[in-house]
């Protein structure tokens, strides 16, 4: 099986990163009750944090570095693409070459953080659709499945195919 290449911004590595780490956690509130004790209750997924390792190799690692170098100190937001998940949103936050440089090998660590979708979701549980949009492209913005916004939304008829200006209910 061949494994899809990293992109980030539209920039492919020549290869995939030796070794991918995704960190997930929830976050959950505390609440003290009289005479109850305290109550632990589920507040959403915390962003991810992806990181990892790899090696750029060849008589152009040096230039692969260096534009790897230019889109980390670009800055902004990104569409990440990895070979084990699902296209997020996402900040290029730490870049690292690592000692073992040679003229044709160099290994670096990486780190993106997941930009939260959950924050869209503080603005309101109603989306206007804009011309062009679909049930996908909402699913991704809000971070929800399509499944439940067509369960939300039974008068969808195709996720596809969505009324300009119509709303959308998100949760």
């Amino acid at each position: 099986m061949e494994l899809a290449l990293m992109r980030y911004k539209g920039f492919t590595l020549w290869c995939n990163p030796l070794s991918i780490e995704i960190e997930s956690k929830i976050n959950n509130v505390s609440y003290t009750l009289p005479y109850s004790g305290e109550v632990q209750e589920y507040a959403g997924r915390k962003c991810r944090v992806i990181s990892g390792k790899g090696e750029l190799r060849g008589k152009d690692c040096l230039s692969q570095y260096a534009k790897l170098y230019a889109l980390h100190a670009e800055g902004g937001k990104g569409i990440l693409s990895l070979p084990t998940i699902e296209p997020v949103e996402a900040l290029f936050t730490r870049l690292t070459a690592l000692a073992d440089v040679t003229p044709d090998r160099i290994s670096y660590s990486f780190q993106f953080v997941e930009l939260s979708s959950n924050e869209n979701l503080k603005t309101g549980k109603i989306h206007k659709v804009k011309e062009g949009e679909t049930l996908f492209d909402i699913a991704y913005k809000y971070g929800v499945s399509v499944d439940s916004l067509i369960k939300l939304n039974p008068r969808v008829r195709r996720p596809d195919e969505l009324e300009t200006f119509g709303e959308i209910k998100v949760c």
